[in-house]
């Protein structure tokens, strides 16, 4: 009994020393949290760095419209025309900015605004470009009182957007909807015309 009791005490401290299973034990106690704080930081990283990239693409694209190569409207005095198919084009520049990321999600929409007060001014023309949704005829939107101080009467309204899905679908993690818009001037003429754009007021 003495002996059999002896041999439990010896065996109870062999276990008790044995720390062999212990950096087991405490990696899968911390290991799957630390891996989703780093899996959170990651896509919160990717995110803002689309974001940045979103935001770039809004001040590009309508600064690439507003420098449209002077081409008289004939009808339209101080006025250049467009062909649809060169905003398109210059829209569709947006994407690169998004590489080396996927640009299927990334939407444009340019508009042109006539000054219709100090502090507003509504739709002209729309086009949106890779699912963008163009604005509608009477769309007001509120102007900073700058512009018009400048003495602008027609202006730019570039928007820019894109669908982000945080460490892709394999999380189901929600889509985070991602946005920007840019105002500029006109810089060659005082308006730009492009017909055969979606929306044409």
């Amino acid at each position: 009994m003495a002996n059999g009791l002896r041999n439990l005490q010896r065996l109870a401290r062999r276990l008790n020393a044995d720390e062999s299973g212990v950096a087991a034990v405490e990696m899968a106690l911390v290991g799957p949290a630390a891996l989703a704080f780093l899996s959170l930081a990651f896509a919160g990283g990717q995110g803002l760095s689309i974001y940045h990239k979103t935001v770039l693409t809004a001040d590009i694209v309508t600064d690439l419209v507003s420098r449209t190569p002077y081409s008289p409207d004939p009808n339209i005095a101080n006025a250049e025309q467009l062909v649809s198919g060169s905003l398109d084009a210059d829209l569709a520049l947006g994407q690169l900015v998004l590489y080396p990321n996927d640009a299927t999600n990334l939407a444009i929409v340019m508009t042109e605004l006539k000054v219709t007060s100090p502090t507003t001014a509504t739709v002209v023309w729309s086009e949106g470009y890779n699912g963008g949704v163009a604005l509608s005829c009477g769309v007001t939107l509120t102007l900073d009182p700058k512009y018009t101080q400048a003495g602008e009467t027609y202006l730019l309204y570039g928007q820019a957007s894109y669908s982000y899905q945080p460490l892709g679908v394999s999380f189901n993690l929600p889509v985070m909807s991602l946005s920007a818009t840019y105002m500029l001037t006109i810089r060659n003429a005082t308006q730009i015309t492009v017909p055969g754009v979606h929306t044409q007021c």
